[in-house]
């Protein structure tokens, strides 16, 4: 349980220290160096490895905020955004690592207390891997997560719930009917996440964020809402000019702000032909819509690749299906029913 504990500490105060350095850059503060990860231990067991790829993790996080806010700040060429997808690849690499080797632990711990120490860091990993593969859409690379069959809108719902931070306040109102091809669940479970965390983000903790789904002569329409303060209508038309062209965003700028989510929506909408809108709900807070396309649905759900099956976790942890052939899809964080998309054929 102390090993647990302290693998949560280090886990905050590398969240801290990636939000310190994300200040520093916001405000035009140079960032000072860093103290390199201390060198691997050979003989360690699980616990130490996992210890040492989480502190490789955050240093890789760091080192990709700052030099991807450098990059941006120049003119931009070929060579600079492929460094800059280089540094996405390989900090989604280390956090790759890092979840399959949690997942190990998961399996063999018993101890309900440690067990929720590992999900916790679990869940805070997946957020991680997230915000690496925003790095890697704003350098214009395209998922390596594929699904050959389709998957159902409920298990894309409750995976992309899964990489948000306050996940227990959102809430899946049924029927969530229709399944999504292969090809885009990784892309869509991204951009749900992203819509998902700015709702919960900017709505009083005490709300419900609500996902809907209902079909549409357009497609599929999914609707993302809170219960918050809304926004001004000149912020909000400057929010759907991005969601609608993000090539008239200035990235360097997102960067140092911390503010890339919308951006990242507006990339992977446009890749598969998505039309997302922000508008205001009668409630006063604001309601993302989106709608896939028919050429992004399953034609027949029963084709829909089923759930996987594991062993039964212990209480508080959840069903875990296995991951595609690719890296891992999100996992579930403590108490919550949230799946991973079925393993691909």
């Amino acid at each position: 349980l102390d090993r647990a504990l302290a693998l949560r500490r280090a886990s905050a105060q590398g969240q801290a220290e990636l939000q310190r350095v994300v200040e520093q850059l916001r405000t035009g503060e140079p960032v000072g160096p860093r103290r390199p990860p201390p060198p691997p231990t050979p003989d360690g067991d699980a616990f130490d490895l996992l210890a040492q790829e989480l502190g490789r993790a955050q240093d890789a996080a760091v080192t990709a905020v700052v030099q991807a806010s450098q990059l941006f700040s120049s003119t931009g060429n070929e060579q600079k955004v492929e460094v800059f997808v280089n540094l996405a690849r390989r900090l989604q690499s280390l956090v790759h690592r890092e979840i399959q080797i949690l997942d190990e632990l998961e399996h063999e711990v018993e101890d309900p207390d440690l067990l929720k120490g590992l999900f916790h860091v679990d869940h805070l990993a997946t957020r991680i891997r997230r915000h690496a593969e925003n790095l890697a859409v704003l350098g214009g690379a395209v998922s390596r997560r594929q699904w050959s069959n389709p998957v159902t809108m409920t298990e894309v719902l409750r995976s992309a719930i899964a990489e948000v931070e306050q996940y227990p306040r959102v809430k899946l109102v049924p029927p969530m009917d229709g399944t999504l091809r292969g090809h885009a669940v990784a892309d869509v479970i991204h951009l749900l996440a992203e819509l998902v965390e700015n709702a919960t983000v900017f709505s009083a903790p005490h709300t419900q964020v609500l996902l809907r789904v209902q079909r549409v002569t357009a497609g599929l329409a999914l609707e993302v809402e809170d219960r918050g303060l809304g926004m001004p209508d000149h912020e909000q038309k400057r929010m759907n000019a991005l969601l609608s062209d993000p090539d008239q965003v200035n990235v360097a700028h997102l960067l140092q702000d911390g503010r890339i989510g919308l951006f990242v929506v507006s990339a992977l909408a446009r890749r598969h032909g998505i039309a997302v809108r922000l508008q205001s709900n009668i409630y006063g807070g604001t309601q993302a819509v989106l709608v896939l396309p028919q050429n992004l649905l399953g034609t027949d759900p029963d084709t829909a690749a089923p759930p996987g099956t594991a062993p039964v976790p212990p209480p508080g942890a959840v069903h875990r299906p296995p991951a595609d052939d690719g890296p891992p899809a999100p996992p579930a964080p403590p108490q919550v029913q949230a799946v991973r998309p079925p393993a691909a054929p």
